[in-house]
């Protein structure tokens, strides 16, 4: 064979930011396996697959949990319960991004770029649970107003940092040019809804509306569409 067709059959090779995984959990089996040296994917794309479903089934509780006629028979009769759930829901979707930017090591700062901006708004909704807490959100002053719309305003924040984190994971793989399973496509899109969905519910419950319950309804539902596709975004996660 000659110099010029061993060349001819050469792959191209993309810049590093470009073939840099998207999210390590939805690496194609084979990939995974190439990896690891076997046939199976290694322990902790499962174990963050499945933390992803766990986490969207305590964000929907906590959506459910943020409506008046649902909370009002909790033995509280506040945003405790919700509260509580919003950060155990944060709180893995933290570890998740923890999990993922690990993987974008040794990929380009670009792709560590873009995974630390999952890991922002991450922390920035697991401090805005917290303080969106009763028992916190009470005792904290905001420009001598209380209740204090930090948590409110640390979840819209933090949404808006996880759309962008999305929006330019989705302009990668547009750029990249290589064909993008459908699991890929939709777990971006998918959690790109729910993050917007997110944004409106956290819009809704801003100190002005808590007295109006039509109002923190809306935020309620907002939230539960929200969980609702961050589960289909995880089942995508578990499938590809």
């Amino acid at each position: 064979m000659s110099d010029a067709e061993s060349k001819d059959e050469q792959p191209a090779v993309l810049p590093d930011e470009e073939v840099a995984a998207v999210d390590d959990t939805t690496k194609p089996t084979t990939e995974a396996a190439e990896e690891t040296g076997s046939g199976k994917k290694p322990f902790i794309v499962y174990y963050n697959a499945l933390s992803r479903v766990v986490m969207a089934a305590f964000l929907i509780a906590a959506g459910v949990y943020t409506i008046p006629n649902v909370f009002l028979q909790s033995p509280q009769k506040d945003f405790t319960l919700c509260a509580s759930f919003f950060i155990i829901g944060t709180g893995l979707f933290l570890i998740c991004t923890l999990i993922d930017f690990k993987s974008t090591i040794g990929n380009g700062w670009v792709a560590m770029l873009n995974s630390s901006l999952y890991v922002f708004g991450a922390a920035a909704l697991e401090a805005g649970s917290i303080a969106f807490f009763p028992g916190v959100q009470d005792t904290v002053t905001c420009n001598n107003t209380k209740p204090c719309a930090l948590g409110q305003y640390l979840y819209i924040a933090g949404s808006l940092v996880v759309c962008f984190a999305l929006l330019w994971d989705i302009a990668r793989l547009l750029r990249s040019g290589n064909v993008i399973p459908y699991p890929f496509i939709i777990a971006l899109f998918s959690a790109l809804v729910g993050a917007v969905n997110f944004n409106y519910g956290a819009n809704f419950l801003m100190p002005q509306y808590l007295d109006t319950y039509d109002q923190v309804e809306k935020g309620g539902l907002f939230f539960v569409v929200g969980g609702c596709c961050f589960m289909i975004h995880a089942l995508a996660v578990c499938k590809a």
